[in-house]
């Protein structure tokens, strides 16, 4: 490990204890404080372990400030007549937990057999970009999309860095070449942006399902539709990406002209792999057939198999393509080792999270703790009366900004009864604005706390330089969030309107 990775590493080591105390003072200090009106007693015990918990996974982790968030909450009385156990019943019972749960080991086996290796060489393989390093670097962002959207950023990061940094070599670019920086930066921005787009895996659950169960618990339970979702990201991802080339190529005119020796067999010859087998080729089908079955109840309503489909939901459509890889078998193994691919793949840290955040937020919209009063009580100075494009630019600038110092779930979880509430006295439809607040708190890579991915690009310093980060990351945050503002919003609303 190089001394530069080591140093911020021997110093996180260093103030995890500071941490740690920081965030039991936190919940000790508001669970002891009088009621502040109109939040009650019991609202101040969840409101001192939701922030504890909020900080602690910004700082810290998030596996074990979960479970003690969840046991403290246990201890608070917010379970009522259920109890402590009732807690623990509700949260990691939860629908959403348990759709974590099969999600990370269905879609993990995808990466655990090898697949994202064979589809990141198909993209780089395409005979389009032969000689077009315009065309190459859309083709390779695209390829990075994809990638971070089935498995993760970091996963996404782990299996490109080398192939690119190998093509650099081949193509002669150096570290100091203008294109290097530009082509890099790229990469992560281009993966951050699309780590939300499935609606029903990944940190990402956390704010969807802690909205619905807010709204729920209000008495008007919304969901977010996952077609309108899915499509904004990816619609929205894909004009980021045109915007940041067409910048590169017309307005900062980067250099890409030793891009030009790039072609396929290039590639080829930088990724040797062997043919596919029967366990790799099934779990790549799987994918297709997969999201067909959980997008057909929203094309084709009143239909036998659709109204089926809807029936089973996520977690029923899940359950049984996991089934199904356990049942069948490939050289005397099912296709999916669930008990490896759960060891390498599955997230606990998330998995509680989940868990935790969504059964927090619930506690943080009961009228027993009168938290979502008083959060109107006192943001109306601010939110109250503004028109709707305004309260959707302080809700999108809010939500990029803290991203980028906290953690991203915690901070949309954060953020949600602010929507909801606003968004009900000025009128407006909370979902869309919900939708564009979730996809904004991912925008998060100008500080290495901003993610984990995060992290992983301001330590890898012989690829990326802090300056060359702020430089490039900065402005493509502004721009993407005034892209959000006045297109990604309508775009959420018109979709929204088209799948209703």
């Amino acid at each position: 490990m190089s001394e530069a990775k080591k140093a911020p590493e021997k110093q996180k080591k260093n103030l995890y204890y500071v941490h740690v105390a920081i965030g039991f003072a936190i919940m000790a200090i508001i669970w002891n404080l009088p009621p502040v009106d109109p939040i009650t007693e019991l609202g101040m015990k969840c409101v001192g372990v939701f922030l504890g918990m909020v900080y602690l996974w910004s700082a810290v982790e998030a596996l074990w400030p979960s479970i003690v968030g969840l046991v403290l909450l246990g201890c608070s009385g917010i379970g009522g007549d259920a109890g402590f156990n009732g807690v623990w019943m509700n949260a990691v019972g939860n629908y959403t937990v348990l759709l974590t749960l099969f999600a990370m080991v269905l879609f993990g086996a995808v990466d655990e057999v090898g697949d994202t290796k064979y589809i990141a060489k198909w993209f780089l393989t395409r005979k389009l970009f032969a000689g077009r390093p315009w065309i190459f670097l859309a083709i390779f962002y695209t390829c990075c999309f994809v990638l971070s959207t089935l498995v993760s950023p970091i996963t996404g990061l782990i299996i490109m860095w080398p192939i690119s940094l190998r093509l650099m070599d081949t193509m002669e670019i150096k570290r100091n070449d203008q294109v290097w920086k530009y082509f890099f930066v790229g990469m992560f921005l281009v993966m951050t942006l699309g780590q939300p787009f499935w609606p029903f895996m990944g940190a990402q659950l956390i704010p969807i399902s802690a909205f619905q169960a807010m709204t729920a618990q209000m008495g008007n339970p919304l969901i977010i539709p996952m077609v309108p979702y899915m499509l904004v990201d990816a619609i929205m991802t894909a004009l980021i990406m045109t915007v940041y080339l067409l910048g590169m190529k017309f307005i900062l005119r980067v250099d890409v002209s030793k891009m030009k020796s790039v072609n396929p067999e290039m590639v080829e010859k930088e990724m040797p792999l062997p043919s596919m087998n029967l366990q790799q080729k099934s779990f790549l089908y799987m994918i297709p057939f997969y999201l067909i079955c959980l997008l057909l109840p929203s094309f084709l309503k009143g239909n036998p198999l659709s109204s089926f489909l809807a029936y089973l939901g996520p977690l029923g459509v899940t359950a049984i393509f996991t089934g199904f890889f356990l049942v069948v078998r490939y050289n005397g193994k099912p296709l999916l080792d669930f008990k490896e691919v759960a060891y390498k793949q599955m997230n606990w840290g998330i998995f509680f999270m989940i868990a935790a955040a969504v059964y927090a937020a619930n506690t943080l919209s009961s009228p027993d703790t009168g938290v979502s009063a008083f959060l109107v009580k006192v943001l109306t100075p601010i939110l109250g009366g503004q028109s709707e494009l305004g309260f959707i630019a302080i809700m999108f600038t809010v939500a990029l900004i803290i991203t980028n110092f906290a953690n991203n779930a915690a901070m949309a979880v954060v953020l949600m009864p602010v929507v909801i509430n606003f968004s009900n006295q000025l009128d407006i439809n909370p979902v869309p604005v919900a939708m564009g607040v979730i996809l904004m708190v991912f925008v998060a890579m100008l500080t290495p706390a901003a993610s984990p991915h995060a992290g992983m690009m301001h330590g890898y310093k012989k690829i990326y330089a802090t300056k060359e980060i702020l430089g490039i990351g900065f402005p493509m945050c502004i721009i993407t969030l005034l892209l959000y503002i006045f297109i990604g919003y309508p775009l959420c609303k018109a979709l929204l309107a088209l799948f209703a």
